[in-house]
């Protein structure tokens, strides 16, 4: 026969103890499993930790029992001071389970669509996993600074979770799907016309001023003049290409100068260091065949090697540098040696297209028209022959870009080739 046992129950004392001026009170409290209700036929190990520590429950019953002898205005005096310092912890961070959890409280999304929300966090790199945990990047936070200014009600929890419960409504047929449209239209369109008032320049400074102690901490603003034109003011840009974000000179591209260039992949201890030390031009030598003055500079992607001076409406050549841990090694040598590329290494014996080898910050490649293969790290650029060439772009890391092999215009003339 089924036993029906009631809750447990437990006896809880709360005592406050104080000074007579009453400036200090210290309270304390300590409780008792009065009634065990259905833990007297059942051993629940998760709900309760007494019973793999039966010491820790001792300490519980003994702690009871003191308190339990103590009454209303009774004397007391400190048998033994023990001093411990304690500070407040923040929140933990996020794992991809608990935060799907908040998203079912807040009524966000659906069982359905948890997998693609996490996938494009990660895939747009305004996320990253560490140990399960997810750690918001730099990225990630100018996106939702920029929508929760711009947007403030359409990333509202509140919107999305009315938006979910009108389309059950359109599902379940009592809301009328044209009219839902029209007034989410209208309340959407009348923010995208707001936002497109808004230039990059304007952008950027909301940018800077929300995140002002983390990209200038311990620098007000007239500690931001820059150290390299002393003209300019140090000022949060993004790069127009939308590829990173930098701290540089205003006054570019007068002054090129480059303090400092957030990463994607940064985290949030080294995103909040100081700004590091500027980096100046550095002259490494001259080409020997122009005189030119070759120079090490930095740029919003790294460090890289250029040929003669800054001069308006011209283009002087330039080499990236790629995995450089230490610049001061860089020699005039290894900058001529850099310089040389794209390097012709030969003709391709199938179509006499020239294959070259060239280089970027990824690191070496071997190019033959639309067919574009990386050289591997372990192997020396400077024994590259057009023999290994033509392994690389066959191998299986070789990407082809344009019409596939085979795949032609039946429509386009013949063209003769000289």
């Amino acid at each position: 026969h089924p036993i029906c046992c009631g809750s447990s129950n437990r006896i809880l004392i709360q005592v406050g103890i104080g000074n007579p001026e009453g400036d200090m009170i210290f309270h304390s409290s300590a409780s008792r499993l009065d009634f065990k209700g259905y833990q007297a036929v059942y051993e629940d190990t998760e709900a309760s930790g007494s019973s793999e520590n039966p010491e820790g429950e001792t300490a519980h019953q003994d702690n009871f029992e003191a308190l339990s002898k103590l009454e209303m205005k009774d004397l007391v005096s400190p048998v033994n001071v023990n001093l411990e310092q304690h500070f407040t912890k923040p929140l933990s961070r996020y794992s991809e389970g608990a935060l799907i959890k908040k998203m079912e409280e807040l009524g966000i999304g659906r069982p359905s669509t948890y997998a693609s929300i996490m996938r494009v966090l990660q895939d747009r790199k305004y996320v990253t996993v560490k140990s399960r945990v997810l750690h918001p990047e730099f990225r990630g936070r100018m996106v939702s600074a920029f929508l929760s200014h711009l947007f403030s009600e359409i990333v509202d929890y509140s919107f999305t979770a009315n938006m979910e419960t009108e389309l059950d409504n359109i599902s379940a047929g009592s809301t009328e799907w044209k009219g839902l449209l029209k007034d989410y239209w209208e309340r959407l369109s009348k923010y995208c016309g707001d936002a497109s008032q808004w230039d990059v320049r304007k952008v950027e400074r909301m940018l800077e001023e929300k995140f002002r102690p983390i990209l200038f901490p311990d620098l007000d603003t007239d500690s931001r003049i820059c150290p390299s034109c002393s003209e300019g003011t140090l000022r949060f840009k993004v790069s127009r290409y939308g590829e990173g974000s930098f701290i540089g000179c205003d006054r570019h591209p007068k002054c090129k100068y480059i303090a400092r260039t957030l990463s994607d992949e940064d985290d949030e201890n080294e995103t909040s260091e100081q700004i590091p030390r500027s980096f100046e031009p550095r002259l490494l030598g001259i080409m020997p065949d122009t005189s030119e003055k070759v120079f090490l500079k930095q740029g919003p992607y790294g460090y890289y090697i250029q040929v003669g001076e800054d001069r308006k409406g011209a283009s002087q050549k330039r080499a990236p540098l790629s995995e450089v841990k230490d610049v001061e090694t860089i020699t005039i040598k290894d900058a001529i040696e850099l310089l040389q590329y794209p390097k012709i290494l030969g003709k391709h014996p199938d179509d006499e297209h020239r294959v070259l080898m060239t280089h970027s910050k990824a690191g070496f490649s071997i190019r033959h028209r639309g067919t574009l293969a990386p050289v591997p790290k372990t192997q020396d650029p400077k024994k590259i022959t057009l023999e290994h060439a033509l392994k690389f772009l066959t191998g299986k890391n070789a990407k082809h870009n344009g019409r596939p092999k085979g795949k032609t215009n039946k429509n386009a003339e013949p063209i003769e080739w000289h």
